[in-house]
Formats: C-alpha cells, structure tokens, sequence
C-alpha cells in the first residue's frame, strides 16, 4: 500500500495509543515493544492472524478495547480531526475508489478545502474488532468497503484466510487465488441474465461468502446493454471509434469513452462494474 501506510498509518495511531493510562500490564508489555507494535498495525494479514488470539481474557480484552478504540478513530468532532490521524485521513489517502468487494458502488473520500469531512468509505474489520479487539486499528484489517458489503453482507461474521478471499493478501498458491468470471444466460439482450463462473473452491466459498451472485443479479440491465451493442454494432466496434474520433487515442482510452469502464485489470477498483463489463465484452468479442 505504499509508504504512506507503512509510516504514517502507525506513528498517528502511536500518538492515540500513548493517551491512554491504566492499561492491562500484559497488554502494555506487549505493546511497548516496537516490534509489536508493528505487527498489529501494519502487519500483514497473515501476520494479523498469527496474533489475533493474543489476550483472551476479559481484563485484557476489556483493555485493548479502552486502548484500541475504533469508536475514536472514526470521529469527525475537531478535536479529533486536527489533534489526530483518524479513519478520513486513511481513507482521503487510499488509491480505491470502489468497493474492494463488489466492485459496484463508489467509496470516494470527500473532504473539501476547509477541511470539513463530508463522506468516506465504511470500514469493513475483515477480522471482527468485536471478537478480535487487538485488531480494531489494524490497517489490513481496515477493509474500505460499501455500506451494503459491510453491514449487510459480511457483517460480524468470522472468516479463515484459508477459506475466503482477503482483498490485500497475496495468494501463491493458484487453489487459493480468486479466479472468477462474470458471464450471462441468454443471447436474447431483453432475457439475458447474469453469471459467475468460478474455477476453484477458494473462489467459489469467497463468492458465496460475500453473495455475489445475488448481488450481481441486479445488473442485468447493464448485460442486456452490452449485448445489444453487439448486435447493433460491427465486431470491429473499438477499432471504428478510433477512426471516428480521428484522435490518437490508446486503446484503453478507446475503452474507456465506450464504455465508461477501465480495461486494465489493476484500473478495475477505479470504477464500479468494470470487471463484469469487461468479462462480458470480452465474451462478446467487443474487444477485439
């Protein structure tokens, strides 16, 4: 994620932590060590994991909770925002402008020039601070997500990494990589529906985890749209745009004005919907 997380992200929540008094002696013996430290605030998801079970009773749990407050982390009051590093200045400095999980709505941070906090993606604790408090200001475990995925699909649930998709872990292992494509039913574009065809178990458990395919089974309007440019429209549909347009525009541009999705798959979290339109036109070979 950069170095403004690896840097920023602990020395402002440091700073919090350092307020308060009264903590637990194994939790600050703990703590107090730097390296940690690190661990639970920039560790990586499977670092994060290794640790979550670290203090189990309710004295320590009941202090991390004082220690660790997400509550606090998500105020807007000024006091907060200008005396601290809070949950908008680790939104307003994400490169994800969409929901990590679907893909379908916006998580823009808005903030405008006098500083006032007008909107910010939800945090999603992909490990529930309610079970796991030790993690509540871990930033890999501070998901950027819409309302929908966070509240009303994931929710508190508990989940393994060897099971289900984390959107920052990185998975060597091609069993336990998200391999998924959208797809659809029907060639008639005013009865077509929606598809998700997953291709292993670790995508096909992450899929259902999250309900995409119920989710997803809202859009087939977009589907039917697609499909009608295809029926409406030469194969040769991007390569006419460019003659049409008499501009020196790269592929990607093409794509983009077409359809107002990006091609590339690292662009795909920059706008909502891009990965089904662009396994969809690609099924209809509008992009060649």
């Amino acid at each position: 994620m950069g170095k403004y997380f690896t840097e920023v992200h602990p020395k402002g929540l440091t700073k919090r932590i350092n307020q308060v008094s009264k903590i637990h002696s194994g939790v600050k013996s703990f703590l107090i060590d730097d390296n940690n430290l690190k661990d639970v605030l920039i560790g990586t998801p499977d670092v994060i994991d290794k640790i979550k079970n670290k203090f189990t009773t309710d004295k320590e749990r009941d202090s991390l909770k004082r220690l660790l407050r997400y509550d606090a982390f998500i105020k807007t009051e000024e006091e907060d925002t200008y005396n601290f590093y809070n949950g908008y200045h680790l939104a307003e400095n994400m490169p994800i402008d969409t929901c990590v999980y679907c893909n379908r709505l916006y998580t823009h941070t808005i903030i405008t020039d006098q500083r006032d906090l007008i909107a910010r993606p939800t945090f999603d604790h992909w490990f529930p601070k309610s079970t796991f408090p030790l993690l509540a200001l871990s930033f890999y475990n501070l998901i950027p997500s819409c309302n929908v995925c966070n509240s009303s699909l994931k929710g508190s649930k508990t989940m393994a990494l060897k099971d289900i998709f984390h959107p920052y872990l990185k998975y060597p292992n091609p069993k336990k990589q998200m391999v998924f494509k959208f797809s659809y039913t029907l060639e008639d574009h005013l009865l077509a529906e929606s598809k998700l065809d997953t291709f292993n178990k670790f995508s096909e458990s992450s899929v259902k985890a999250m309900k995409l395919r119920e989710i997803y089974h809202v859009h087939r309007e977009e589907i039917r749209e697609l499909i009608y440019l295809k029926k409406a429209y030469s194969e040769g549909y991007l390569s006419s745009l460019q003659t049409i347009l008499k501009s020196p525009l790269t592929r990607e541009e093409i794509y983009r004005l077409a359809f107002g999705v990006y091609l590339e798959d690292e662009q795909l979290i920059r706008r909502p919907l891009s990965k089904l339109k662009k396994d969809i036109l690609d099924e209809l070979g509008l992009l060649t």
